[in-house]
């Protein structure tokens, strides 16, 4: 009867044995990233398989997937899936956060010195006493005093957490200062351009679209609406998209009666679909929207909504083409993937998306009719209704004598600007810049001096116009921000000027 017992008490303490046994060593392997029980901790590689295998637009071969790294495997399925390092991951963040932490300046390296083009007002660095001119030697006893250093790496040493100090080491004019700057939050706008065109035409230029971007178009269209505007001009030239919410809700602001905006769908996600829901602020005046070829994804769903439904004029050059939507994706090492889960479809049903992969050359075009039967094709970008350039050959920027000068125009302005900042303080708005004859006189003079010592002979017509028209308008930005930047600019566009003809 003992050896019965021995017998079957033998077997139940191993058993308890190993179970704690197991117990144990999960615990304990947890610490080092696995486990025993459940799904072992996969490694980032692995992680973006599984996202691909439950989430990627299309059916996809897993097994053909066999890759050395993480971008090789991405780069297999289409253009806009990529991988994130932890460091990209935090800077798209505060673009479309729409504000980033830091001392509250902007700068621009002239002879491989930080100097500063701008200190934002009511900012950290403009409290601490900092001022546009100021040479950035240090931070935190950092020298920031190295040959080829580049724009990115000096940004990186500046910015930190709110609520952190920055000491920094300044050169003044000749006087040494050492300044403690408070970090904190500065905001990036989405648009930072919106005023008057004429009586009663108002213009927006819209950057990006961030978490604040709709609530800036609103504040921006009250105003002009408040001001007598009639009309609108968007402009969404270089705008190269963001958060699919944000333009909805701007296109919802302009469309009426529960119109289509956009419909998504993909081979892991069903269709959805994005309509007018509310009573918009401006459903009713003429709209002229302008793109160009880096207009793409969210600029390109509201500028394939207006086309669609026939609400105003797509003026310009034929957007990039992107109609894929990502979704981003967090790994635990944290970086990130932004993995493409379905495409994205005008109202008519049109994917503008480019062609990417093995193209086929025998497949045909596919076109739609809007109700003002207007013929308009399926892929390849948002084609404009009217189809203009900026008026400069893209060439001219491939001329070594352009590029030369072109390095120079910003030290040139911005000393400029400080050498004669008794006569700009004098004006109220940007347009005097292109009226006041002895400015002018001083700058032409100080312009050509600037180019003959640079290159040998005479730069093209084309290219001499090209950049004199961003001399003037820089300068204009130091005093006036983007405001003066795109007024100037704007004041020699004949995309604008056809956009004010066909919208009054």
């Amino acid at each position: 009867m003992r050896n019965n017992n021995r017998q079957i008490a033998l077997p139940l303490l191993l058993s308890s044995i190993l179970i704690v046994g197991l117990l144990l060593g999960n615990l304990l392997s947890k610490k080092n990233g696995f486990s025993f029980f459940g799904q072992n901790q996969l490694s980032p590689y692995q992680q973006v398989i599984e996202l691909i295998r439950s989430n990627y637009v299309d059916p996809i071969n897993i097994d053909s997937l066999q890759s050395t790294s993480i971008e090789e495997l991405l780069e297999k399925l289409d253009p806009h899936s990529y991988y994130l390092s932890a460091s990209q991951v935090q800077d798209s963040e505060e673009q479309l956060s729409g504000h980033f932490e830091g001392i509250g300046v902007e700068f621009s390296l002239f002879s491989d010195t930080a100097s500063l083009l701008y200190v934002f007002p009511n900012g950290p660095g403009e409290k601490a006493g900092l001022k546009a001119g100021d040479k950035l030697l240090s931070v935190n006893g950092t020298s920031l005093l190295k040959k080829d250093q580049s724009a990115d790496s000096v940004r990186a040493i500046i910015k930190g957490k709110s609520g952190s100090i920055a000491t920094l080491g300044i050169l003044r004019k000749d006087t040494l200062l050492t300044l403690r700057v408070t970090r904190g939050p500065i905001p990036l706008p989405a648009v930072e351009v919106a005023y008057l065109l004429n009586a009663t035409t108002g213009y927006i230029r819209l950057e990006k679209f961030s978490e604040t971007s709709y609530e800036e178009f609103m504040k921006n269209l009250e105003s002009l609406i408040d001001k007598g505007m009639k009309n609108l001009v968007i402009d969404l030239r270089g705008n190269g998209g963001g958060l699919l919410a944000e333009a909805v809700d701007i296109a919802d602001e302009l469309l009426d009666n529960k119109k289509l905006i956009v419909y998504t769908q993909g081979d892991k996600v069903g269709k959805k679909e994005y309509r007018a829901e509310r009573p918009g602020l401006f459903e009713k005046g003429k709209v002229s929207i302008l793109i160009d070829e880096y207009s793409a994804s969210a600029s390109e769903v509201v500028a394939g909504a207006i086309q669609d439904w026939c609400r105003g004029k797509i003026i310009g050059q034929t957007s990039y083409g992107k109609g894929l939507v990502q979704e981003e994706y967090s790994l635990e090492n944290g970086a990130a993937v932004r993995l493409t889960v379905a495409r994205y479809y005008t109202p008519l049903g049109r994917c503008i998306q480019q062609p990417y992969g093995i193209f086929d050359s025998t497949q045909k075009p596919t076109y739609f009719l809007n109700p003002c039967k207007d013929t308009l094709l399926a892929s390849n970008g948002i084609k404009p209704d009217i189809l203009i350039t900026n008026g400069y050959d893209s060439l001219i920027f491939d001329s070594n004598k352009f590029k030369k000068v072109a390095l120079q125009l910003t030290p040139f302005c911005f000393s400029f600007y400080q050498q004669h900042e008794k006569d700009f303080e004098k004006m109220n708005e940007p347009m005097q810049l292109l009226t006041n004859e002895p400015l002018q006189n001083k700058l032409s003079t100080a312009w050509d001096k600037m180019i003959e010592s640079s290159v040998k002979g005479k730069l093209a017509e084309d290219e001499s116009k090209f950049l004199k028209e961003r001399m003037l308008a820089t300068i204009a930005r130091f005093k006036w921000r983007e405001m003066g930047y795109f007024q100037i600019l704007n004041s020699f566009d004949p995309v604008l000027k056809k956009a004010i003809t066909i919208t009054q």
